[in-house]
């Protein structure tokens, strides 16, 4: 399993920042009469939280609106600086004065799904869906929050229309691929991946996820060489996912090119000090490699950190 809740992370602070609406710009407009406006687009470039919400909170409005949009501004600052209660209550202040801007209910929903409130997230991005049906994010949203609740043909239906809406989405066919995979329709998952991929390839920062999760589909295709092709692409894409060591120590030694599959299985073993997985193929490996003491060592790591996952 990939590391969901970081990339949940990752991929929510990405999306708001596309869909902020120029939050510097309302900053400063927010806080021109007061003389602080400069000051405090430049503390946000700077990621002094703190001081915006600061400069925001000592400003004095002088009408329902202008409150919520102060609030509101206060949610997204809270949201960027990763306090994700204090965003979600600022939020809520606001919309109880006005009705929220799209892009702050949106961030609203995103700041609910880190804090694992799907139920009320899943109601902020219907309202938003049903408003703009056009609108592929909102969908792809949606379709991950089945996703992460196991509903997998809902994620399918909503991530398919996504792609539809946005056919150069790498993340939606991504997310696609995995709701496809979780049905076990491995050729239309492996399809999705593809073009996951392809697209991936184009972003100017590319993520390791799209050929990360086509690697390790190909792995148990059974189509090891594929599959190594694949993991050394996703590892060319920081953060390089222990993960990514681990399947790819796993195709290698599928291909019976043992040496270099201990290489990666150590590099899975040292880059999460947490999972047993690789340390317990890394054990088994040295033990078919006859190197007794190393395996005896690996598999007291595995036992420690099997126990430790248990507690």
């Amino acid at each position: 399993m990939r590391a969901a809740g970081f990339l949940l992370c990752l991929v929510a602070v990405a999306s708001v920042l596309a869909q902020s609406g120029g939050i510097s710009e309302r900053i400063q407009h927010a806080l021109a009469a007061s003389g602080e406006g400069e000051a405090a687009a430049q503390a946000l470039a700077g990621r002094n939280f703190a001081r915006v919400a600061e400069l925001l909170a000592a400003t004095k409005a002088t009408s329902a609106a202008e409150r919520a949009e102060l609030l509101s501004l206060r949610g997204a600052v809270w949201f960027l600086d990763g306090k994700m209660s204090a965003s979600a209550v600022a939020f809520g202040e606001a919309a109880a004065l006005a009705p929220l801007a799209d892009g702050d209910r949106f961030t609203l929903a995103m700041a609910l799904v880190k804090l694992g409130d799907d139920a009320r997230a899943r109601v902020q991005l219907e309202n938003l869906a049903q408003k703009t049906p056009a609108q592929a994010l909102y969908l792809y949203w949606l379709g991950r929050l089945d996703y992460d609740q196991r509903r997998y043909q809902e994620a399918v239906a909503k991530l398919g229309k996504a792609t539809q809406l946005d056919p150069r989405s790498a993340r939606a066919w991504d997310s696609l691929g995995l709701a496809f995979d979780m049905q076990g329709q491995r050729e239309q998952a492996l399809s999705a991946f593809d073009k996951a991929v392809n697209l991936n390839r184009g972003q100017t920062h590319p993520s390791p996820w799209p050929p990360h999760d086509l690697g390790y589909l190909l792995l148990r295709m059974e189509r090891p060489a594929e599959a190594e092709a694949a993991l050394r692409e996703s590892l060319r894409y920081p953060p390089k996912p222990a993960q990514t060591h681990y399947y790819l120590g796993r195709a290698l030694e599928k291909e019976g090119r043992d040496t270099e599959a201990v290489e990666e299985y150590k590099s899975a073993v040292a880059a999460d000090t947490s999972s047993p997985d690789a340390c317990y193929s890394l054990a088994m490996l040295y033990r078919k490699l006859h190197r007794g003491r190393e395996a005896q060592a690996m598999f007291a790591e595995f036992r420690k950190r099997r126990q430790a996952s248990s507690q």
